[in-house]
């Protein structure tokens, strides 16, 4: 399982949008614009109070005062309050492992991936940790002379991200291990190693990127 983009499933985040100087005179003026309109009806409201015909102000004031005064108040909330989410995705995967992997020695890892475009109205990021766990598969003989498949983590570890020379590329960097004194370090040809990384911040644990290992033997 080598997906060409994933996307965090732990519960999203949100964050106050940051503007640019142009934005925020965009947003000046069109306040201006609604302030304009709303002073405008009050205006023909205060007209309308000197009576005669002047009451005809009256007509116009009411409802462009209401209608700009309310727009206005909406304008404001929303804008200073309006906040994008933020999607931790990765994508352009790919992990390096090395040529091979021997019991009692250290497997250097390395994640490499892109942060993918944002969509409009969100932010993407990178992860800030990637978990690393090195499985094995195994045969497990039955007490009435059967056997079963066993699946086992033999070491884990926590990878942190770190930037890379080209612009939007991250790097996950870690070690895992399998001792020799662990319960079936000396494995055979059925016993099937693979590593697969997984989010620290989900709670199911589930692996969203997996790779095998070719096994060597240990040296003499």
């Amino acid at each position: 399982m080598q997906p060409a983009e994933w996307t965090s499933g732990a519960p999203p985040v949100t964050e106050r949008v940051r503007r640019s100087a142009g934005d925020w005179i965009a947003w000046l003026v069109a306040l201006a614009v609604l302030v304009f309109f709303a002073l405008f009806g009050f205006n023909a409201i205060t007209w309308a109070l000197a009576g005669g015909w002047q009451w005809l102000w009256l007509a116009v004031g009411l409802p462009v005062f209401g209608t700009f005064s309310v727009l206005t108040v909406v304008f404001v909330v929303t804008t200073l309050r309006e906040r994008r989410p933020v999607r931790i995705a990765l994508q352009d995967l790919s992990l390096e492992r090395g040529e091979g992997f021997r019991v009692g020695e250290p497997l250097e890892v390395q994640l490499l991936g892109t942060v993918p475009a944002p969509q409009t109205g969100e932010r993407t990021a990178a992860p800030q940790r990637i978990g690393a766990r090195l499985m094995r598969q195994s045969i497990r003989s039955e007490a009435d002379g059967g056997w079963t498949w066993l699946d086992e983590c033999c070491d884990e570890t926590v990878m942190t991200c770190g930037d890379t020379a080209r612009a939007g590329r991250v790097r996950y960097a870690g070690k895992l291990c399998a001792h020799a004194t662990q319960s079936g370090a000396n494995p055979d040809a059925s016993t099937q190693w693979w590593v697969e990384l997984h989010d620290p911040t989900e709670g199911s644990g589930a692996p969203f990127f997996i790779t095998r290992l070719h096994w060597l033997p240990a040296r003499q």
